[in-house]
């Protein structure tokens, strides 16, 4: 008997637990996604601001190459290198603002 009671005070903690980890995962995932849309929102307005849009791409297009700039950076390419490739890619010179503003707003947390 008082071995069935500690099994169902174990398996009430651990599921107690359970609950509390789901809880902030998926709150702490609501959250990164709005985070997502606050940076996306900052990155297109500041490579806008500065005259460095994709030329006939969309915001959404130009926020995709923008998450692939970070991909590639943290892949190890280098910045100078990313920055060429970007202006080969889209065929503008403002590769340099471009890779500037994804580093900034979509993944701030590259060191290069």
């Amino acid at each position: 008997m008082a071995i069935n009671r500690i099994r169902l005070r174990t398996f009430a903690i651990a599921g107690a637990a359970t609950l509390v980890a789901l809880g902030s995962a998926l709150g702490g995932g609501a959250a990164a996604t709005a985070d997502s849309r606050t940076a996306e929102a900052a990155f297109v307005d500041e490579i806008s601001l500065n005259n460095a849009t994709l030329p006939a791409r969309s915001a959404a297009e130009m926020i995709t190459a923008g998450y692939a700039t970070c991909d590639d950076l943290r892949g190890g390419v280098s910045v100078l290198d990313e920055i060429s490739a970007v202006e080969r890619t889209y065929r503008f010179d403002q590769g340099t603002l471009f890779v500037s503003a994804a580093t900034t707003n979509l993944c701030p947390d590259f060191v290069s």
